[in-house]
């Protein structure tokens, strides 16, 4: 038995603790984890509980086998309130950018990077990138290829697809409910970008560029592997630079005539919202503010995306 390790104490579980009170963890199960890590391990942990209580599937994002294999590892990004848009004093800002409350009622997983070719190929059975890289994301990619990626991982996981997809139609009768992988909403995406307080930065991570992005002056005119410029506050790379990066949301100009909670963008419209600039563009573009779009079916080699997932 491991240094440190008292069975009778540490392995014990509580008599118990239903799948709810599960998916409140970490902050419910803290204490019950760090005691079980010292005999089993972090991940033998979370599967000796979670497989106790029935509810395996409240733990799959944690499960370090799944991580870099199909999918980059998942961040926790806790339900709140913001303020989406850029101040009006801020350099280079849209006219769409018109500053709004914002209320997000549901937690949920990032992913902490952009998907990887390595993760797309391993999937999907090959990848579509111009740039070569196991680790460089993947780029080439529609609006229509990220959310079969995203079907196809939720299925690999034993998970329900959240996307119900027929051609080039795709609806998502489940919102942001739905308990597989799915791409995040336009809301979430800046909300996940911005500072977990108060002050907010211009771009993920920090009010100069450089040190957060790839983009024009310094990428050397390709991508680069992912998570090689400095995380923001909440632990994930990239959101600013390397690649656009696809959101759900249909575009529309005056976002902040939407509902303020949960909201999805319109039911319908010519393009899909991209977000996060990248490395062929310049530094205004990789503001967290900044909003473009693109035709669903369009491929670029500076387009991308990144994953979320309801939580739990």
């Amino acid at each position: 038995m491991p240094s440190g390790c008292d069975a009778d104490k540490d392995l014990r579980l509580p008599t118990a603790l239903p799948c709810h009170e599960a998916g409140s963890a970490p902050s419910h199960l803290r204490d019950i984890i760090s005691k079980m890590k010292k005999c089993a391990g972090v991940v033998g942990a979370l599967l000796v509980i979670s497989l106790s209580m029935g509810c395996g599937d409240l733990w799959s994002p944690f499960l370090a086998y799944r991580e870099g294999e199909f999918r980059p590892g998942l961040v926790l990004i806790p339900k709140g309130g913001y303020t989406m848009g850029s101040p009006t004093g801020e350099s280079a800002r849209g006219s769409d950018e018109a500053p709004h409350k914002v209320t997000l009622t549901t937690d949920f997983w990032m992913a902490e990077s952009e998907v990887t070719q390595r993760q797309y190929r391993n999937l999907m059975g090959s990848t579509p990138s111009n740039f070569k890289g196991d680790d460089l994301p993947v780029e080439q990619v529609s609006w229509l290829d990220a959310v079969t990626y995203c079907n196809a991982l939720s299925e690999k996981e034993n998970l329900p697809p959240c996307y119900q997809i027929s051609g080039e139609t795709v609806g998502w009768a489940d919102g942001v409910k739905c308990k597989g992988y799915r791409l995040p909403t336009e809301a979430e995406w800046e909300y996940a970008a911005n500072p977990v307080t108060p002050p907010r930065t211009v771009y993920a991570g920090s009010d100069t560029v450089d040190g957060v992005a790839w983009y024009y002056t310094n990428s050397a005119n390709t991508t680069h592997a992912v998570k090689t410029k400095t995380a923001n506050g909440r632990g994930l790379y990239d959101l600013s630079g390397n690649v656009w990066e696809w959101v759900w949301d249909w575009y529309q100009g005056n976002y902040e005539a939407l509902p303020s909670t949960d909201p999805l963008g319109p039911a319908t419209g010519a393009f899909r919202v991209i977000r996060g600039g990248a490395w062929l563009i310049t530094a205004p573009a990789a503001r967290i503010a900044q909003r473009s779009n693109a035709t669903p079916t369009i491929r670029s080699n500076a387009l991308g995306f990144r994953i979320v997932r309801s939580y739990p």
